[in-house]
């Protein structure tokens, strides 16, 4: 159903459907294009069922190829090329693609090349087979190696169509994509949704996040939506242009992980609609909603479960989804069982649920550090260390201890100026936190390793912390 969705949406209205720098595209300039596109792919072998892994440098190329491959019936498979040829290699043997587009490393045929031979439309057939997987995205392996999630045009679909309902999106509703088109938030927060529904959607040209530039963005597109992982709706609220330009139309999602208390109390002081997401590969990232109202009273809550969507929390607290937007298991992963007995996605996550039935976020299941017989949720101490008026960045794990099992570490960036002793920050963190939250390692670095979208590999610092301390970026200042 996906390959139709352009010229489905060209018949009802043709109006603006991207927008690149200076070039807009209405959705039959989108739906030629893709054709154009299909066709050249077919020419080089593509068929139905087939992979393409791209690592395509133009956005607007990377969204048309998509449906170029709906198009002819085979899937998309994206790379972070920032992840190394190493991992594009594990990537090429674990899909054996048909074709490589490669803009990056030159292991395949570039776009110009697709481009350049993309000057005959494609005559595809509609189907109407949801099962058919139209993309596969893989996760960063931390814990282990990487895995290809296998998303389905029902899932996307579904999702959509969910995010749609549950979030009111409408033909007049505009937004920036941030997140880059290898990650499941860069295509189905709302790239998807709003091309569902006619909505107009602005690509950056360059993947490097610019908080300046999405500001001015937002406001001379008169964009209604923007969703942001929390180091972007942190620099955003940092910028000078956040106090002297006007966003109150804008509604602000953050996903990725939550969203510091003191950052979202900046754009609710202003008096800006905000709230927290929450998703993954597995299951797409919108599956809450909480009203920017009650977000107000309650920062660390992401709501109640959107339309169509089924949750509970195992006995150890895991949270268990299930519903149409559900991807369909890893590719080349058969003893994979991320399924409970009776349906449910198990997200590897710990929530709580209060008296209202709201669902808050509390750890990765394998970030939580067991020390002394006591659990420690790694967020909240990392909360509780932003929070400190001299840290800049925190990041806290547990490594194997003789006496207590494990214990918990925490890697700290202080703000330009200060000078604080680990002692001082354990003290302070001690008039917030039980003491047996409190790191028994505190260390100093001048900055703290992290993925293109903001996220921490708590793996790769603990192999770190084991092998060497972080000597190389450890800040004796």
């Amino acid at each position: 159903m996906l390959e139709s969705l352009l010229r489905h949406r060209a018949r009802i209205e043709d109006s603006i459907a991207i927008k690149v720098g200076n070039d807009s595209y209405t959705y039959s300039h989108l739906e030629a294009l893709s054709n154009r596109i299909a066709y050249a792919l077919s020419n080089l072998g593509v068929r139905f069922g087939d992979r393409v892994i791209t690592l395509i440098r133009s956005p607007i190329h990377h969204v048309t190829t998509f449906f170029a491959l709906r198009k002819i019936g085979a899937t998309l498979v994206p790379v972070n090329p920032r992840l190394g040829i190493d991992f594009l290699n594990f990537v090429i043997n674990d899909v054996r693609p048909s074709l490589i587009i490669d803009d990056y490393y030159g292991k395949g045929i570039s776009m110009d090349k697709v481009i350049e031979d993309a000057n005959h439309g494609y005559s595809y057939e509609y189907r109407m087979n949801l099962d058919e997987i139209a993309m596969i995205l893989y996760t960063g392996g931390t814990t282990g190696p990487p895995k290809g999630a296998m998303v389905h045009e029902g899932s996307i679909l579904w999702n959509a169509i969910i995010t749609v309902i549950s979030w009111g999106l409408t033909k007049n509703d505009c937004t920036i994509v941030s997140l880059p088109l290898y990650h499941t938030g860069g295509w189905n927060v709302l790239l998807m949704p709003l091309l569902l529904v006619g909505g107009k959607v602005v690509l950056p040209e360059t993947d490097k996040f610019d908080p300046d530039w999405t500001i001015q963005t937002l406001v001379r597109e008169g964009c209604t939506v923007y969703m942001g992982v929390p180091t972007m709706l942190d620099s955003i609220s940092k910028s000078p242009l956040f106090e002297s330009m006007d966003l109150s139309h804008v509604l602000f999602i953050n996903g990725g992980g939550p969203l510091l208390p003191n950052v979202a109390q900046r754009f609710i002081n202003k008096g800006y609609r905000i709230f927290q997401g929450y998703g993954l590969t597995e299951a797409g990232p919108n599956n809450f909603y909480i009203a920017p109202e009650r977000y107000r009273d309650k920062v660390m809550s992401v709501g109640k479960p959107l339309l169509f969507i089924e949750m509970k929390l195992s006995e150890e607290g895991e949270l268990l989804i299930k519903g149409p937007h559900v991807f369909k298991g890893y590719w080349n992963r058969p003893g994979e069982r991320p399924f409970t007995e009776d349906g449910y996605l198990r997200t590897g996550d710990l929530f709580v649920i209060d008296r209202d039935g709201d669902f808050s976020f509390l750890d990765r299941k394998k970030d939580m550090i067991k020390t002394g017989g006591e659990n420690v949720y790694s967020t909240e101490v990392e909360v509780a260390l932003k929070q400190l008026p001299y840290i800049d960045d925190a990041a806290v794990f547990g490594v194997p201890d003789e006496h207590w099992g494990e214990a918990v570490v925490a890697v700290v960036v202080k703000k330009p100026g200060f000078k604080v002793t680990e002692d001082d920050v354990k003290k302070d963190l001690k008039k917030v936190l039980a003491s047996f939250k409190v790191p028994k390692r505190i260390i100093f670095v001048k900055e703290i390793p992290k993925t293109q979208i903001g996220k921490i590999s708590k793996r790769e610092l603990r192999e770190r912390y084991i092998k060497d301390g972080f000597k190389d970026v450890l800040d004796e200042g």
